[in-house]
């Protein structure tokens, strides 16, 4: 499998929010700095952060873009979350039930062998639909 055929079953599998296939890609210390800044350490901190995102929204990632070097993979993705209940804590603010929120970021993934060490994403492009445009 290339690492480009594994990032797109990584991503999947995040899809799918099947947190057994996602841990698999990432070595145990993984390091997770997301587009807003948080920081996570180690497989465990990243699944039970997007278990509680997935709780609040429903969130799809596409691909647009995938470049290896064969120690680094950088990949544009773009994202949609659709607020499945009032959640006034969400990470990029607060959203109501079918609010919507589309964000586009590069994503720098570090990986050793087959396992993802060091994640970097920035976003570059965050498009908020309130309820009532997102219909």
């Amino acid at each position: 499998m290339t690492q480009e055929e594994r990032f797109r079953s990584y991503i999947a599998s995040f899809n799918a929010q099947d947190w057994d296939a996602l841990v698999r890609h990432y070595s145990p210390d993984v390091h997770l700095v997301i587009g807003n800044g948080t920081q996570m350490i180690g497989h465990d901190a990243i699944v039970t952060f997007y278990k509680k995102v997935n709780e609040q929204t429903r969130r799809i990632i596409q691909v647009r873009n995938v470049f290896t070097d064969g120690k680094r993979l950088v990949a544009e993705l773009e994202s949609e979350f659709v607020a499945l209940i009032d959640a006034p804590d969400f990470t990029s603010g607060p959203l109501k039930k079918g609010d919507r929120i589309h964000i586009n970021s590069f994503a720098l993934y570090e990986y050793v062998g087959d396992l993802y060490t060091n994640i970097r994403a920035a976003v570059f492009r965050r498009e908020f639909l309130p309820v009532s445009e997102a219909s």
